[in-house]
């Protein structure tokens, strides 16, 4: 898988968890927030989003990353799940 995969999954994943149309979605740039603003991911969503990522993924980000600072953007998600993909 390369780091455009991993992306392309997460953006498609994100959609469905906050209920954004997946081209709208595909077309976010990476330093979107998901926190806020066109996202607006809640603490309901970010729960699902992490358990998402550990089911489909196979990572951890709430094991491995305990402030979760890879949540601020859909590039900083996508730099911090790419390498760890089994």
């Amino acid at each position: 898988m390369s780091r455009r995969d991993t992306a392309v999954e997460l953006r498609a994943l994100i959609a469905e968890i906050v209920g954004l149309d997946p081209t709208v979605a595909a077309g976010l740039v990476d330093d979107t927030p998901l926190l806020d603003g066109q996202i607006g991911l809640s603490s309901r969503g970010g729960a699902r989003l992490l358990i998402e990522i550990r089911e489909r993924f196979g990572v951890d980000v709430a094991g491995e990353d305990l402030a979760l600072r890879s949540l601020a953007t859909i590039g900083t998600l996508t730099a911090f799940v790419d390498p760890r993909r089994p």
